[in-house]
């Protein structure tokens, strides 16, 4: 696992960034503002990211060991179990979730399922083949998408090479920048409306747009395979583009605290440059000018990797991922009719209750697989 051993704290990554992401997700009225740390990028950005690193690495080395049909095999696999995850997530969510936020009537839950309400049947049909994606929910589906191009993807750029991978991944990327996703789900909707009966709206299918999304899985496959290696050797070769990143990290940092995490005043007319669900552009950037900051940095951060506990819940990131999801899920049945978010020492147990139910996954996944990396 040379490749994985070279990126120092990897599991702590990802343990952070499930922290991250867990404090943003809860019920109360100023963990949303912790969504965003570092600057215009989210826990999300960096999670698919390190996820596409991880599954690129692993492929490939498995691929150099045992050949091809190995390699797939694995990247299937992880797709089912990471299938599966997200099932059990979507019958917890319809059945005790959406009973208990009916019979006590919980806005914040019936407005998350607003789409099963309305039609239960179609909702759950449509939520089995990864169409119907409630909010929180959405995550789960995507990754199950881009493992399946994951062999694809990377045996195909063994024979022509990154650059026409990415250049179409760029070109897809740049369309979505300019509706493709809308444009695309009004023709494909009309066509199952028409032959199904099926009548789905777009905000039924997920939040994230996958024909931008799909770029940064592209990007995190190729840096597992080559980019990290030409990153290093281009930092090595001279401190101007390690300079570059910690100042233009350090400029979106600034701005992004000094102007709120939307960045603009007038988000009618920005919004195009800062939105999450598109991948704009300015998030990219961000995100390349981090990883330079990491990779270049990264013999310092190695003290950080006493972390043990942080680490383990990298270990167990996908079980992990589900605890953090039923613990929302269940603190959204507190929101009663008011709407009001969680506060005061109702907010801080919300916070024990979550991570505690974060780091007693990691406790048993470790316990069970004997410290393995997932």
């Amino acid at each position: 696992m040379s490749t994985l051993e070279r990126l120092s704290g990897v599991d702590l990554l990802r343990g952070s960034l499930l922290l991250l992401m867990t404090m943003s997700h809860l019920p109360i009225g100023w963990a949303g503002g912790l969504g965003q740390p570092l600057g215009f990028i989210s826990a999300a950005e960096g999670f698919v990211f390190v996820s596409a690193f991880l599954a690129s690495s692993i492929f490939m080395r498995r691929y150099r060991q045992r050949g091809a049909a190995a390699a797939t095999r694995w990247v299937f696999q992880r797709a089912l179990r990471v299938y599966l995850c997200h099932i059990a997530l979507i019958v917890l969510a319809f059945t005790v979730i959406a009973w208990f936020a009916s019979r006590y009537q919980r806005p914040a839950v019936m407005n998350l399922l607003d789409f099963y309400f309305r039609d239960p049947a179609l909702a759950s049909l449509s939520a089995l083949v990864l169409v119907y994606q409630p909010p929180l929910l959405d995550i789960l589906p995507m990754y199950v998408l881009f493992l399946l191009t994951t062999a694809p993807m990377l045996l195909l750029a063994g024979r022509v090479g990154w650059r026409w991978i990415l250049g179409a991944s760029g070109a897809l990327w740049a369309l979505a920048q300019f509706g493709l996703r809308p444009w695309v789900f009004q023709a494909v909707s009309q066509s199952i409306q028409r032959h199904f009966g099926w009548d789905i709206p777009l905000t039924a299918i997920g939040a994230f747009d996958l024909f931008a999304w799909q770029l940064l899985w592209m990007l995190g496959l190729w840096f597992g395979d080559v980019g990290m290696d030409r990153l290093r050797h281009a930092l090595q070769a001279g401190n101007g583009l390690l300079i570059a990143g910690v100042l233009l990290s350090l400029a979106l940092f600034v701005w992004r605290h000094t102007s709120g995490p939307e960045g603009f005043s007038d988000l009618s007319r920005h919004f195009f440059w800062i939105d999450k669900w598109t991948l704009s552009p300015i998030r990219l950037l961000n995100l390349g000018a981090l990883l330079c900051v990491f990779v270049g940095l990264g013999q310092y951060l190695a003290p950080l990797r006493k972390l043990s506990l942080v680490e383990a819940l990298g270990r167990s990131s996908l079980w992990g991922f589900v605890a953090h999801l039923c613990s929302v899920l269940l603190l959204l049945l507190l929101i009663d009719q008011s709407e009001e978010s969680l506060h005061g020492f109702i907010a801080a147990g919300a916070i024990l209750f979550a991570y505690g139910a974060l780091f007693t996954t990691a406790a048993v996944y470790q316990r069970r697989s004997r410290g393995g990396s997932e």
